[in-house]
């Protein structure tokens, strides 16, 4: 019997491991599809609202691969696959710069969903929401600068509704994401800085 017991006790433990790694596996799977949904769709747009603290700012987005544009009331950014301005509409100032792939996630956490492979590890949030399924992206390394972002998809949709960014240290940031449209055609310059829209603008170069 004890024999019995300790071969059943095998089984169930080979078929919880089972389970953990083929959830793992859909994970990436459908982070896959999300990261060819927005590098695929050619050039996309969307509204978000990003949430930190007791602030909240509301934006529109445009990207295309990895060049994007992110514009609010107060700051707005492009970057074009190299360069990357931020203009501050407080002090009239732009930063120019050449980002890292941190700082490129930082300006625009859905770039996440495009590098993630490289420094995160997936894994289905033990919580769901029904309608849609969220991911936990967990740092492979403690330099990362994250504790942890949560990525939802909606079902039947391959585009992320929402993202929740846990740093290491500092305020926590929800961006929700909604009204997007793809298939858009965005000629290169849209993700380049309009100099001439802001002419008295200060420009800091830091490269």
């Amino acid at each position: 019997m004890n024999k019995w017991i300790k071969y059943l006790m095998m089984v169930v433990m080979a078929l919880v491991m089972s389970v953990g790694v083929n959830a793992a596996e859909t994970a990436d799977a459908l982070l896959r599809k999300a990261a060819a949904a927005v590098n695929g769709a050619g050039g996309l747009t969307a509204s978000f609202t990003l949430d930190y603290g007791q602030q909240k700012v509301t934006g529109t987005l445009k990207a295309s691969g990895k060049k994007f544009v992110l514009q609010t009331s107060s700051v707005s950014t492009w970057y074009d696959g190299k360069s990357m301005w931020t203009y501050n509409a407080r002090n009239n100032e732009t930063t120019l710069m050449t980002p890292t792939t941190q700082e490129v996630n930082e300006a625009n956490p859905l770039s996440i969903v495009n590098t993630y492979s490289a420094s995160f590890v997936a894994a289905f949030a033990k919580s769901q929401i029904k309608g849609c399924r969220t991911i936990v992206l967990t740092p492979k390394s403690k330099q990362s600068g994250y504790k942890s972002v949560h990525v939802t998809i909606p079902d039947g949709s391959a585009f992320p509704s929402k993202l929740v960014v846990i740093p290491a240290s500092g305020q926590k940031v929800t961006v929700s994401i909604s009204q997007v449209k793809s298939g858009q055609k965005l000629p290169d310059q849209t993700f380049v800085y309009p100099r001439s829209k802001y002419p008295k603008a200060e420009i800091v170069d830091l490269r």
